[in-house]
């Protein structure tokens, strides 16, 4: 199979163009062939109704599904048959107006640089208005300035300074001559449009002639300096017109650089941005920078809009934004352009384009475009290329999150199923002895002697209350691990709490040797009491279950900087090597020693860090000489100062 026809089709200012694009389009179509539209910008031409002409023709193209595309020279010819032999164009269309040679020109150049591009000239249907001369649309484009005339009078006064003071020590007058063409360099440099350039060339002949040829201080001169004037004359012409080129392409290639740097610079701001919001604001304000226009952002609620108003055009005074409403919402339905310079709201005062991906759109960015100069085909393929980051970034922030979210419930999935995986072992044990002893009680409550049924009622107490203690921290954890647990945080004695928690400790501590190590000043901190309750009851509860009879318990306070450290310690059997952190995980619970440690399912030290890292503290258990544990959480301290009345 063949490959793709690539068609060109030249675009200008000419008021015919619009009616060539259209056939080219026809053309395209009628081959299934793409088209492109490219423009060639001369850095000389920078007329303002040309530039609108121009734009107005890549727009049309644009409409018949024209990939644009602008390269810059001066030579149009040499420009397009290299763009047309890297991009593989395979036919150029060109327009022709009766009785312009322009064109013949440009084939016969086409034809010679692109041999293997076939060239195909459409006359014009459309009778172009007569156009003025190139002359009149010269001066027309020039600015006359009483500061750029000023420097080249000063210029030239300088020149003519120097050239004196060679003429006195004997230097031959051909360096005068130079100084000449270096001055009219230099007003080639330091003014605003050629019409110096040029003035200065021909002064600087006439000065030449009246000072320094014979005879002096008149414009007679002998014939044999003509061609020295005629010289002098073309150099001065063709310095300062070439000057003048180079200036004008280092200013476009200044702008270049910078807008292709904001694209860069976009990329990078958009891998750091961490968020939806974050990114859109990177665009808005990169936006501003590449376009200088005010540019607004609707995300896609379609609510109040972001701003980004710049000095330039005003910022989004005299806009009536609930006005504009419409062609933005238009615009996220259809993901389409709306607004100014287009077919849909076009009285609107802004252009709406729609930042999208895979179908979707993800929000509406507005650009003024009422009193500003329109957008430059170059910085509007590069503002396409930063809505399409945009799009991607926007796009994959959204994966990330739903990614997140499928994660998070797969962990919560997980934790019930682990859940209800670890409590139906260990409810049914304390529940088959309490209705074991509550069968006995019923059956044999008149055999019993005082002493058994003292026995069974403590077992039943004892176990009803672990199994009161299991559904709250059940309760916690899961509202903890849902982020429903609210914390309702006061100023509180830590030693208050301290002997709040030793009252309600599990009924085997009577076997333990407890005691408290508080410290005299009162330490105050900002927490949620029955919560911290809640761990020093499952610290010390761990403690007592984990310890032999008479084991030794101490429960400490004190003061750490600007934080109170409250540990419970036993002369256990301590905590393996290697295990300090794991401890801490849910559903883990280690090597069991104690005979009751059937009853564990791991929730309590997790519980109990979830809880003290909600309060902004830190958890933590190491082991003591000769043997034992040691579990400490801090609280930040709130201080009070005191005042006399």
């Amino acid at each position: 199979m063949s490959e793709q026809e690539r068609i060109l089709v030249c675009v200008s200012a000419s008021p015919t163009n619009a009616d060539v694009i259209r056939r080219a389009a026809a053309l395209s179509d009628a081959m299934g062939a793409e088209l492109i539209a490219v423009y060639v910008e001369d850095v000389e031409l920078r007329d303002e109704a040309q530039a609108r002409a121009v734009h107005d023709h890549l727009s049309l193209a644009e409409k018949h599904g024209a990939m644009l595309t602008t390269i810059y020279g001066n030579d149009p010819a040499t420009a397009i048959a290299e763009y047309a032999r890297v991009s593989g164009i395979t036919k150029i269309v060109l327009g022709k107006s009766p009785g312009r040679r322009t064109r013949d020109t440009l084939m016969a150049r086409l034809n010679e640089l692109a041999p293997n591009v076939e060239i195909i000239i459409m006359p014009n249907r459309l009778t172009a208005n007569a156009n003025p001369s190139r002359l009149f649309r010269f001066l027309g484009r020039e600015r006359f300035s009483f500061g750029d005339l000023a420097k080249t009078a000063l210029i030239l006064a300088a020149c003519t300074g120097v050239g004196f003071s060679f003429s006195s020590i004997g230097l031959a007058i051909t360096n005068v001559v130079l100084i000449y063409i270096l001055g009219v360099m230099g007003v080639a440099l330091t003014t605003t449009g050629y019409v110096y350039s040029l003035l200065s060339s021909l002064l600087s002949v006439l000065v030449f002639n009246f000072f320094f040829t014979e005879p002096f201080y008149s414009l007679r001169s002998s014939p044999d300096y003509l061609a020295t004037f005629a010289v002098m004359f073309t150099a001065a012409l063709l310095s300062s017109s070439l000057t003048s080129r180079i200036k004008v392409q280092s200013i476009q290639t200044a702008n270049k650089a910078y807008q292709t740097e904001v694209l860069l610079s976009t990329s990078q701001l958009l891998q750091k941005a961490d968020d939806r919001r974050a990114i859109l604001e990177v665009v808005q304000r990169q936006l501003c920078r590449l376009l200088e226009h005010s540019v607004l952002c609707y995300d896609s609620d379609l609510d109040t809009p972001a701003l980004c108003a710049i000095e330039q055009d005003g910022g989004f005074e005299g806009i009536d934004l609930e006005a504009e409403r419409p062609a933005a919402a238009w615009v996220r339905q259809n993901a389409k352009h709306a607004g100014r310079t287009t077919r849909m709201f076009p009285e609107a005062k802004c252009l709406y384009m729609a930042v999208r991906s895979e179908g979707r759109v993800w929000a509406v960015i507005g650009i003024r475009a009422d009193n500003s100069p329109p957008i430059d085909e170059y910085r509007k393929n590069l503002m396409i290329s930063i809505l399409d980051e945009c799009a991607m970034a926007v796009a994959k922030d959204h994966m990330t999150r739903e990614k997140q979210r499928m994660e998070e419930n797969a962990r919560q999935e997980s934790l019930r199923a682990n859940l209800l995986r670890s409590i139906s072992h260990d409810l049914r044990t304390p529940l088959t002895s309490i209705s074991g002893n509550a069968a006995i009680l019923m059956e044999n409550q008149g055999q019993l002697s005082e002493a058994s049924l003292k026995r069974l009622y403590t077992s039943i107490h004892d176990d009803a209350i672990w199994l009161n203690g299991l559904v709250e921290n059940l309760l916690t954890i899961t509202r903890t691990e849902n982020g429903t647990m609210k914390l309702n945080p006061q100023t509180e004695l830590v030693a208050d709490t301290v002997e709040e928690a030793l009252r309600h400790i599990d009924r085997d501590a009577a076997h333990k040797q407890i005691t408290t190590d508080l410290p005299e000043e009162m330490l105050l901190a900002r927490m949620d009491a029955g919560l911290i309750v809640q761990v020093l009851v499952n610290l010390l509860n761990n403690a007592v279950k984990y310890t032999p009879e008479g084991a030794r318990i101490i429960v400490g306070v004190r003061r750490e900087d600007d934080r109170a450290m409250i540990w419970v310690e036993d002369d256990g059997q301590g905590v393996l090597p290697g295990d300090e952190d794991r401890v801490f995980d849910m559903f883990y619970t280690g090597v069991k020693r104690s005979p009751d440690s059937r009853r564990g399912i791991g929730l309590g030290l997790a519980l109990c860090k979830s809880i003290v890292q909600a309060h902004g503290g830190e958890i933590g258990v190491e082991n003591i000489e000769p043997h034992g544990a040691r579990f400490w959480f801090t609280l930040p301290i709130v201080e009070v100062e005191g005042y006399e009345q």
